[in-house]
């Protein structure tokens, strides 16, 4: 893939609401939906230090270390998607805990991990770029607030997400 260089037209700028949430619909169809904020995470190139007297200097790694993924859900009356993620999580962990899970990539276990798909929409809602979170599992189900005293907001609760890397697609 080639990065686009050419700026000569004026440009038209990324706005925050311009995004699409895919992940897997047929085993999570309501986070696709209630995505209110997705964080997309930060990418950090490890350094080797350089053992010289008098001074402290540093190399580039070669290793990238990936931030978790986090994002705001909507919560729904049924709280549907708060369950679907929840059943992800437990999954997870009666997998993990079974005597025969073999492999870590192995039909047993796949349904612990699932392809998370960030796209960036333009002005006119096409996608035009996307990131790819590569084996993502869920790794927290934050806190939902209830409270007397209302101010007619929705309840929105936070999830973050580990994976093996993400790429541009």
């Amino acid at each position: 893939m080639t990065i686009n260089t050419d700026f000569t037209c004026d440009p038209n700028y990324l706005t925050a609401n311009q995004f699409k949430l895919v992940i897997s619909r047929k085993d999570y169809p309501a986070i696709s939906f209630f995505a209110q904020q997705v964080m997309h995470p930060s990418v950090e190139l490890g350094e080797a230090d350089l053992g010289f007297p008098r001074a402290a200097l540093t190399m580039p790694g070669d290793v990238l270390t990936f931030g978790t993924l986090s994002m705001d859900i909507l919560l729904d009356e049924k709280m549907v998607v708060y369950e679907e993620m929840f059943q992800w999580m437990k999954r997870v962990v009666e997998t993990k805990n079974s005597p025969n899970t073999g492999s870590l990539y192995n039909s047993t276990t796949a349904s612990q991990y699932a392809d998370i798909q960030l796209l960036v929409l333009t002005s006119s809602n096409n996608a035009s770029r996307s990131f790819k979170y590569v084996n993502a599992y869920p790794i927290s189900l934050g806190d939902i607030t209830f409270t007397a005293t209302s101010d007619g907001a929705f309840i929105t609760f936070p999830i973050s997400f580990r994976y093996d890397y993400f790429d541009f697609e």
